[in-house]
Formats: structure tokens, C-alpha cells, sequence
């Protein structure tokens, strides 16, 4: 029964990576991540934030492994954290992936996630890394608030 469970929850992940990968953003998302004003943009005033190993204007170059330390207050939902996105200098994602781990990621407290973003720069000298949570899904109590944070890049 636990297998059953298990390669069900497995398959229900990958078809939500596939759609979320397949996701086409709106250019008004875009514009919301550009001028840092997207109501999940704006949470982050007063949200408690995972620790990540790249700090504000730290260059980048691919491959790059990004990692965060949940610290306990980001909660992971099916063994992901969130994912990260790399933008350049005009808003346009250059790279995406999901924060994973191999660690028990159902425990209290800290859990290390990471990801590995491969990327081309096409020219742009800075970008931003924009971390996002993984609130679950659900409405109501059952999904977690929508949390993200943006850090400026150089590459």
C-alpha cells in the first residue's frame, strides 16, 4: 500500500513539474518581477526568509548551485521547497528549477534544498535570483501563503 502511495504521489509530481514547466508567463508577471511590486513580492516585508548561499550582487556563473537552508520557516511540500528563477536585466528568464533535497525534508527545523541553474547570460551584466515558496495546494488552511524574494545578481 505505502508503494501505491508513493508511486502515485511520484507520478502527481511530475506531471506538476511538466505543467509547470510548460507554464507560458504573461507578460504582466514579468513586469510584477521587474518593479518588485507583485503581492508576493511585497509579503517578503514581513515574512521570515530561508537562508540562500548567494548574497546581493554575488556574480554568477553556469553552471551555478544555489542553495537554501529552509531554517524552519519555509515548509516543503512533497520534497520541494519552491523553485528559483534567473532573470536577466529585461525581466526574461534565462534559467529555472526546482529547489530539491535528499535529505528528510518531513522533519522540524532546518532541511538543505538546492538547485543547479545552467544558463546563458546573452550579454546582461546583472539579473535578479527570485526564490519562490511551494505553499502546496489547496484553499483555505490546507495551502500556505505565497512567499518570494528577489536577490540582485551579477554575471
Amino acid at each position: 500500500m505505502k508503494n501505491t502511495n508513493l508511486k502515485i504521489k511520484m507520478i502527481l509530481f511530475t506531471m506538476l513539474v511538466t505543467v509547470l514547466s510548460c507554464k507560458e508567463k504573461s507578460a504582466q508577471e514579468y513586469k510584477n518581477l521587474k518593479e518588485l511590486k507583485s503581492p508576493s513580492i511585497k509579503q517578503v516585508e514581513t515574512a521570515i526568509l530561508p537562508t540562500v548561499n548567494i548574497k546581493d550582487n554575488d556574480k554568477l556563473t553556469s553552471p551555478a548551485l544555489i542553495k537554501v537552508n529552509s531554517q524552519g520557516v519555509w515548509f516543503a511540500n512533497e520534497g520541494s521547497l519552491g523553485y528559483i528563477q534567473l532573470l536577466d536585466d529585461q525581466g526574461n528568464e534565462i534559467a529555472t528549477n526546482f529547489l530539491t533535497t535528499n535529505e528528510n525534508w518531513m522533519k522540524e527545523g532546518s532541511v538543505n534544498f538546492s538547485a543547479n541553474l545552467i544558463f546563458d547570460a546573452k550579454g546582461s551584466k546583472v539579473g535578479s535570483l527570485v526564490i519562490h515558496n511551494d505553499p502546496g495546494s489547496g484553499d483555505g488552511d490546507e495551502a500556505g501563503e505565497k512567499i518570494s524574494f528577489t536577490i540582485p545578481v551579477t554575471f
